[in-house]
């Protein structure tokens, strides 16, 4: 009897062993703002030459998380609110992040990941600066972005005490259509057979808690941030971010949220698949994504029971693209190798559903075009593909091989790829835009060799942007994804086999070859300075109204005022709301709502031809809920006197709400 007993209780332990007591591990979050200038500077995402900053949305962050064992590794995960990260970036943040708390962050453990959301400015790539194809390098730009994921970090390892990860998944529908058919279709049926949707649908988030205190959480879900269209010009983390700040303002000040990116290569929110969504207008799809994310996150997150428990592991490796040879294991096909990158007419031509490029290119384009060719060379100053670099890219008509430029390549070559173990999750970060099929064979790969009772994460856009990675049937087709896949038809497949090699170093917690670095070229930009120089007040004083607010506005309408004003670049700072909207309370007044919640937008306006004059029009879409009382909008601008900036802060005049 005792040894049935025994038994019993042996078998009871076993049963309960993945739901034992919660691993501790040490958690900190932190939160920083990395907002873009707001006027004067191209959006980073649909390269459209109209599309420039005029005013701000939702202010942008980036959200970071330090995950320690006591006595152990660490890792630090960033989600910023950004187009994209260069590795030099990467590079940079390690550097102040040692310089600020010392040893213990590497290339190996620190993950910077860009939600790339399209309405973020962009001027701060190394790449483009040293190109004849790159737009102007804005430092200001570049350290307001670094700095902030710098404090971020810094912030959550400062923050870090003992505490516990649980982790959940899910399913979203509604999340978004597959943009990309004729591609996706061409894939073998059968492959396409295993999965029941065209998008990948999971959710998946892990819930950092400090004893009774949930303090943050991360989730990752494939959809692009094109809800704002090519015809905004506000700066907006667009969807993800806004879903960031529902989560926020249901849990508390100090509760960070980061609604990372995934393989979302061709998921887009423009569900009519014309550069329209479900709702009406960019800003109504954005919000409708925003609250379906939101709502399964908070689901997820009420629900999530099952620990994180064990090691962290993590490892990055820098690989050579031009000439890798693959083998067959990955390709089907022999030996087969990489290419120089090269952008294709596909790329040009854009995402047709997203609104498409430029009108001289369609997607599906394969043959070679000598008048397309002639004036790249005449405008761009760029010398056609040697034949080996045509035959290497297969079914792709080159536009521009920025990995043959001379005296060196005008795009990088060398890309991170970085693989990270904790307990059961494991995010295989990526520096690339991943199809949905693309994705789950990747995932497959790993998981090859991690075994399959782990949690598998593509973490898209991390320590570096180096364009789309399709499969080889769907890069044959070129729609925009293909042609947007810089390194040759058979860049998923290296990915697969380079990705084997890290697992197998996760697995045995072994070293990995660092690989090639890359090229340097941090401190060789040309600096182009933000702003417009001294600006003029039309006879007015900077702050004064220009229009006043109406003296009373109904819950659901929308109250507005516009300034005199100065170009905000000419004093580009992140630390400051632009607007703010007060609230009488008895004899003093009371911040309501600012510049980085949705109800607000400002947006500057040059009225006059000739003049260097800005008006400034606060904008305050009144939610139906809001409290009776007295309001006025709060201005804080700047404007250039005897080439010195000068600050100011002003206000409105008051109206009800009622």
């Amino acid at each position: 009897m005792r040894f049935i007993h025994t038994a019993a209780l042996l078998l009871v332990a076993l049963i309960l062993a993945p739901h034992a007591t919660a691993q501790e591990y040490l958690i900190g979050r932190g939160k920083a703002d990395v907002t873009g200038p707001v006027v004067g500077v191209q959006l980073w995402g649909f390269v459209r030459d109209g599309q420039i900053s005029e005013g701000l949305h939702i202010r942008l962050h980036a959200r970071a998380y330090v995950i320690a064992e006591p006595n152990g590794d660490r890792v630090a995960f960033v989600s910023a609110d950004i187009g994209s990260i260069t590795n030099f970036m990467q590079l940079d943040i390690i550097d102040r992040v040692r310089a600020e708390v010392g040893e213990g962050y590497s290339i190996d453990n620190v993950l910077i990941s860009a939600t790339h959301t399209h309405a973020a400015p962009g001027g701060y790539w190394h790449y483009g600066a040293t190109s004849p194809l790159g737009s102007a390098f804005h430092r200001q730009h570049y350290e307001a972005i670094v700095g902030g994921i710098t404090d971020a970090i810094v912030q959550a390892h400062n923050d870090l005490a003992p505490g516990t990860i649980t982790i959940a998944r899910g399913e979203l529908d509604e999340g978004g259509a597959n943009r990309s058919m004729t591609a996706y279709l061409n894939n073998p049926e059968s492959e396409r057979a295993l999965y029941d949707s065209d998008t990948d649908k999971d959710m998946t988030l892990i819930k950092f808690t400090r004893g009774s205190e949930d303090i943050g959480s991360i989730n990752w879900f494939a959809i692009h941030p094109t809800a704002m269209t090519y015809d905004n010009k506000l700066i907006s983390g667009d969807h993800k971010g806004a879903a960031s700040l529902l989560f926020e303002a249901a849990e508390g000040p100090d509760f960070v949220a980061a609604f990372a990116q995934s393989n979302c290569g061709d998921v887009t929110p423009n569900t009519n698949l014309n550069n329209t969504g479900p709702g009406d207008g960019e800003f109504d799809t954005t919000r409708i994504f925003a609250e379906r994310q939101y709502a399964k996150a908070r689901e997820l997150f009420d629900n999530a029971s099952e620990s994180l428990n064990g090691a962290i592991v993590s490892r990055q490796m820098y690989v050579e693209m031009p000439g890798l040879a693959i083998n067959d294991a990955y390709t089907g096909a022999g030996i087969q190798h990489t290419c120089p990158s090269a952008y294709g007419y596909a790329f040009a031509a854009g995402s047709t559903e997203d609104g498409g490029g430029h009108p001289m290119f369609k997607e599906g384009m394969k043959t070679q075009n000598k008048m397309i060719d002639n004036i790249a060379k005449d405008q761009l100053g760029v010398e056609p593909p040697s034949d080996e670099c045509r035959e290497c890219h297969g079914e792709k008509a080159i536009l521009i091989t920025t990995g043959e430029m001379k005296p060196e390549p005008g795009y990088t070559q060398v890309i991170p790829l970085t693989l990270t173990k904790i307990g059961q999750l494991v995010l295989i970060s990526v520096p690339s835009e991943v199809t949905t099929m693309a994705g789950r064979r990747l995932r497959a790969t790993v998981e090859s060799v991690l075994g399959g009772d782990n949690y598998y994460v593509i973490a898209g856009y991390t320590n570096d942007y180096t364009g789309y990675v399709t499969t080889k049937e769907e890069y044959d087709t070129q729609q925009y994804e293909g042609g947007h896949t810089l390194y040759g038809p058979w860049t998923l497949a290296a990915y697969q086999q380079e990705f084997t090699r890290l697992a197998n170093a996760v697995k045995e917690a072994g070293s990995v070859d660092r690989g090639p670095q890359p090229v340097e070229l941090r401190g060789r930009e040309q600096n182009t300075p933000l702003g417009s120089g001294p600006e003029t007040s039309g006879g007015k004083s900077f702050g004064e109204l220009v229009s006043k607010a109406k003296r009373s506005y109904p819950p659901g309408k929308q109250a507005e005022a516009t300034f005199v004003s100065g170009n905000p670049s000419n004093d580009y700072r992140t630390d400051i709301h632009y607007i703010e909207i007060q609230k009488q309370v008895g004899d003093s007044w009371e911040t309501y709502n600012t510049d980085d919640g949705w109800a607000t937008k400002c947006r500057w306006a040059n009225p006059g031809e000739d003049s260097n004059e800005w008006h400034m029009t606060a904008t305050w879409d009144i939610p139906e809920d809001t409290e009776e009382g007295v309001y006025r909008f709060l201005h804080r601008g700047n404007y250039t006197e005897n080439e010195t900036v000068q600050r100011f802060e002003t206000t409105s005049n008051e109206f009800k709400v009622k």
